[in-house]
């Protein structure tokens, strides 16, 4: 492999990891108002959920998936449905966050929460059956494949990671302690804005 086809992948893995979607603010929400440790978490499940869409992609999985409409809308309405939910329990949430707590429990379902929102947004479907297919070939040798599928999982996870360190910084994170209550409320309602505005995307 040359290093301009390792810096072609790397490069696109990256830009499609910095895109602003539901991923980063679902990472950024358990950052906040959970604590580094959840956002880490729930970024290292997301880069999970980024492989398995790369070993779909290498696979050819993907591709069947998207051609098929009915399991394509299936996923793309529980995607909604769980952003949907996210911003309700967002909003409906009373309890007084305390930042000066190190809680670490809870630590698998912001994981699950990272895995569960890449596996179920379809759009990685597509951006990986577009992007990736420009890298596959029959040729292609069992080393090459596993590194398209180990990259798409690294970058991404390190991607979120990194967010999750600058938006928990010591000036970050003071701005956060003093609009905590706003700032839930906002990304409360960010997740349901864009569930009801991709429900109605799906239903034209």
């Amino acid at each position: 492999m040359s290093l301009l086809i390792f810096l072609k992948i790397f490069t696109v893995c990256l830009l499609g990891a910095m895109s602003p979607g539901p991923s980063m603010v679902v990472v950024i929400n358990n950052a906040v108002f959970k604590n580094r440790f959840h956002g880490i978490l729930t970024s290292l499940g997301h880069g999970i959920g980024i492989g398995v869409y790369a070993l779909f992609a290498v696979l050819g999985v993907a591709l069947i998936i998207k051609t098929n409409l009915f399991v394509f809308n299936i996923i793309k309405f529980l995607s909604i449905i769980f952003l949907i939910y996210l911003g309700v329990k967002s909003l409906i949430n009373k309890d007084k966050l305390n930042f000066d707590k190190k809680d670490y429990s809870g630590g698998l379902a912001s994981f699950i929460q990272g895995l569960t929102i890449s596996l179920l947004n379809p759009k990685i479907f597509i951006w990986f059956v577009a992007i990736y297919s420009q890298f596959m070939s029959l040729d292609n040798d069992i080393i090459f494949n596993t590194y398209l599928i180990l990259t798409a999982a690294i970058v991404d996870s390190t991607w979120y990671i990194v967010l999750t360190l600058l938006v928990t910084s010591n000036i970050a994170f003071e701005f956060i302690k003093n609009k905590s209550a706003f700032l839930q409320k906002l990304i409360g309602s960010i997740f349901i804005i864009i569930g009801v505005l991709l429900l109605i995307e799906l239903s034209l």
